[in-house]
């Protein structure tokens, strides 16, 4: 009779501690899960930060609208827009020329006429707007 309880009781712990396993199993793939998603959104604010801060380079660098392009442009990734211009980027913030790229960045361009020029420059992935940035640079090409 004795065994026998042995027995049982070995098996009883043996099911708790499986319980525990997966218990342990299904938090830590949660965690993970939610640690992977917040992951990809680091990255996406991560690069959209990145290029914001090379056109904010590019509007510093520029005395036109024109040479925002210039010096943007790879490959023809760049366009202007009605109200500014337009810079499609990958999702591994290389070039990309196709009317659905994967960022998005929106650089507006507006002078005050007295040579301050202020600019708006907002990354998209997707639809939603990522980062936005405001700037502005004095280009002394004011009106007389």
């Amino acid at each position: 009779m004795k065994r026998h309880q042995h027995i049982t009781a070995f098996y009883v712990e043996t099911l708790l501690l499986i319980g525990v396993f997966v218990a342990v199993i299904l938090v830590l793939t949660h965690v993970f899960g939610i640690g992977r998603s917040m992951s990809g959104q680091a990255r996406r604010l991560n690069d959209a930060v990145c290029l914001a801060q090379n056109a904010a380079e590019a509007v510093s660098a520029a005395r036109s609208p024109e040479d925002v392009i210039a010096l943007l442009d790879q490959g023809g990734n760049v366009r202007a827009v009605e109200g500014g211009i337009e810079a499609g980027y990958d999702g591994d913030r290389n070039p990309d020329t196709t009317r659905a790229p994967a960022l998005l960045v929106e650089i507006t361009w507006e002078p005050d006429g007295e040579g301050l020029v202020s600019s708006a420059i907002t990354v998209y992935h997707g639809p939603e707007a990522v980062y936005s940035l405001d700037t502005a640079v004095y280009t002394g090409e004011g009106e007389p």
